[in-house]
C-alpha cells in the first residue's frame, strides 16, 4: 500500500488562538528544524502540537514516534494520546485519526524562560522542534478574599 504521510500541527498558547497546518511530507536525509515559542503559567499546560499521519488512502497511517532530544529543565513534556480530524486536508476532508499530543506544563513556583527540543519521526521525515517557553506568574485570583479558608 503506497503510503502518504501528512504533518499535522496544531499550536494552541493559553490565550486559545489557534493554527492548523497540514503539508506533505518527503523522504529527506537530516530532519528538518521548527522553533516556535509559547508563553506558559505553572497553572495550566499548554499544548505544543497534534502530530498523526495518513495513507494515501485516507486510512490512518503508523502514528510517530516522538522522541525528547533535550528535556525542559523548569517543567515537563508530556506526551498523550489524542485524535485529530483532517479538516485543513482537501484529499482526506474529515477523516479522524489518531494522534499523539505534546504538552508542556511549567513547575510551581517557576517563573522566566525554559527551552526543550524533540523530534517528530515518521516513516520517511524526522522533524525537530526547539520550543522556548517564557514562563509567567499565575494570574491573581479577583475573587475577593480567596486566599483565606473557609
Amino acid at each position: 500500500m503506497t503510503t502518504r504521510t501528512f504533518r499535522f500541527r496544531v499550536l494552541v498558547s493559553y490565550v486559545a488562538a489557534a493554527t492548523i497546518i497540514s503539508t506533505a511530507v518527503v523522504a529527506q536525509n537530516a530532519p528538518s528544524f521548527n522553533y516556535t515559542g509559547f508563553d506558559a503559567t505553572p497553572v495550566k499546560p499548554v499544548q505544543l502540537g497534534f502530530y498523526g499521519a495518513l495513507h494515501k488512502d485516507c486510512s490512518p497511517a503508523p502514528l510517530p514516534t516522538i522522541r525528547v532530544t533535550e528535556a525542559p529543565k523548569s517543567g515537563t513534556l508530556t506526551i498523550r494520546p489524542g485524535q485529530l480530524t483532517t479538516s485543513a486536508t482537501a484529499q482526506c476532508p474529515g477523516v479522524k485519526i489518531p494522534a499523539e499530543v505534546a504538552f508542556y506544563q511549567a513547575r510551581s513556583g517557576a517563573t522566566g524562560t525554559d527551552r526543550l527540543v524533540y523530534e517528530v519521526i515518521e516513516a520517511n521525515h524526522v522533524a525537530a522542534y526547539d520550543v522556548t517557553i517564557t514562563i509567567k506568574e499565575a494570574p491573581k485570583s479577583t475573587v475577593p478574599n480567596s486566599d483565606k479558608p473557609i
